[in-house]
């Protein structure tokens, strides 16, 4: 006995009072000729299993596929239950009508969209007739870019707050970098232009030590 997990079945148009109310599809096995699916028909009175057969040379490359099975032999189960036949698990069998009937509806028609634009005709000039001068216009000067201005560096001996490194005191600023000795974590490049601290002092008022160490300058910068 084989089994597997497939997608749930449509639901058939809506039945007649006391008729089946939907079909089930349960499983299938292999016999040596025929390929065998059984489905349930539930219904306002309870529930009827059902055999169908479908011949095992129906299966295989460019014919039937695995996922057919339980859905041609749904649809011959609905037209068995609702044209009021009654059939036993073992008669209902699929047969070249039902095969034929079901590859016809379910053949996608290949739509062919291939376009071919027709080339537009090159306009030509008759022979003879004067071609119209090219029309010059006079260049506009160019404006000048103008210079950015050099930014702003820091002064030597600031005491300055990173958001990152905390306090540290600047020790030199030229060619648009920024060296900023840090307490905590030592010297540090910055591009003067991205360089985001908060000035705490003024300049010159703080220097570094041999030892790395920032501190106050014993001899306070002269006031101008």
């Amino acid at each position: 006995m084989s089994e597997e997990t497939l997608l749930p079945l449509p639901v058939p148009p809506p039945p007649a009072p006391g008729r089946f109310v939907r079909i089930e599809y349960l499983d299938f096995q292999d016999a040596p000729e025929y390929r065998e699916f059984r489905l349930r028909v539930c219904g306002s009175e309870g529930s009827t299993e059902f055999k169908v057969r479908i011949a095992i040379e129906e299966f295989g490359p460019g014919r039937l596929g695995l996922q057919d099975g339980p859905a041609i032999c749904y649809e011959k189960l609905r037209q068995v239950v609702a044209q009021g036949e009654t059939a036993s698990p073992d008669v209902i069998t699929i047969d070249a009508t039902d095969l034929a009937t079901y590859r016809e509806a379910h053949t996608k028609v290949q739509k062919h969209r291939s376009w071919t634009p027709t080339p537009s005709p090159t306009p030509t000039v008759p022979v003879g007739l004067p071609r119209a001068p090219r029309t010059s216009f006079p260049r506009l000067p160019v404006a000048p870019v103008a210079t950015r201005a050099a930014e702003p560096a820091f002064d030597e001996g600031q005491r300055v707050s990173h958001a990152v490194f905390g306090a540290g005191v600047t020790t030199s600023s030229t060619g648009g970098h920024t060296v900023v000795h840090f307490d905590q974590d030592g010297s540090k490049t910055f591009v003067t232009s991205m360089l985001k601290v908060d000035v705490l002092s003024a300049p010159h008022t703080w220097e570094t030590d041999r030892r790395g160490k920032n501190r106050l300058c014993r001899t306070p910068a002269p006031r101008g």
